[in-house]
């Protein structure tokens, strides 16, 4: 089987590190190459068979100082500084980008929308397939009762509010069930395993019944590789950016 190749945008990072485990465990995908900040204690990494190509973040901005190569998709999960140079090298070498850096600029956002033209572009609110299954099954719900619809999230001290997924659930409900949804968000449980937390009270008779916690980065490391391993197929859509709902009968899950 041929793998799909992988270079991976702050692969030194929380999600990069758990990633390198995570795709040891796939025969369809590879981490072939890592962007950081500084090559000093990177090159120490152990990434596996396959993956020995290291490049700074100066250094891809300029094609002529560096050329990276022999790869079929882009993960970038690192800083909103080091964001354009990213989406410069995915545009330039014409490979499929999944951005999940947090905290970007609506200029950045404008970029990346433009990036989208020339190529696949996978931008979600939510990685997370458990996430995905909670509000699929919450949408549902809503559809065959009235009421008040609330979302309670909890997170680990110092995560941004609200966020992105109650964003994605406010979303959907508008567009699928012409229905608002209330959010009350939080961030005070414990930072050790960096814990998320939803609830959804879909009014009195199924009060507090739905519920979704992840907690970690594994689970989250292997479902964007399972997202990389697709994305190659995804067709450009000019100025779109691709979500988990929409690329979600080709996973497999």
């Amino acid at each position: 089987m041929e793998k799909v190749r992988v270079l991976w945008s702050g692969l030194t990072g929380r999600t990069g590190r758990e990633a390198i485990s995570e795709v040891r465990k796939m025969d369809d995908i590879e981490i072939v190459g890592g962007i950081t900040r500084r090559l000093t204690g990177a090159m120490d990494f152990d990434l596996g068979v396959g993956c020995s190509k290291w490049y700074c973040y100066d250094d891809i901005a300029n094609p002529l100082k560096a050329r990276p190569e022999g790869f079929d998709v882009i993960v970038d999960f690192s800083h909103p500084d080091c964001f354009e140079q990213v989406v410069e090298l995915a545009v330039r070498t014409h490979v499929p980008l999944i951005s999940g850096t947090s905290g970007l600029s609506n200029r950045q956002m404008a970029m990346l929308y433009d990036a989208a033209s020339r190529i696949p572009v996978f931008r979600g609110g939510n990685f997370r397939f458990k996430v995905k299954k909670f509000i699929d099954e919450a949408v549902e719900l809503a559809k065959m009762q009235n009421g008040y619809f609330t979302l309670y999230e909890n997170f680990y001290e110092g995560k941004s509010l609200p966020s992105e997924t109650s964003k994605v659930i406010q979303r959907r409900f508008g567009e699928e069930v012409g229905k608002t949804i209330e959010v009350h968000s939080l961030a005070n449980l414990p930072k050790k395993g960096l814990p998320c937390d939803w609830r959804i009270d879909l009014g009195t008779e199924l009060r507090n019944n739905l519920h979704c916690h992840t907690e970690g980065f594994s689970e989250l490391a292997h479902d964007v590789l399972r997202i990389a391993a697709i994305m190659p197929k995804i067709p450009r859509s000019p100025g779109h950016l691709w979500s988990l709902d929409e690329i979600w009968d080709g996973l497999r899950v």
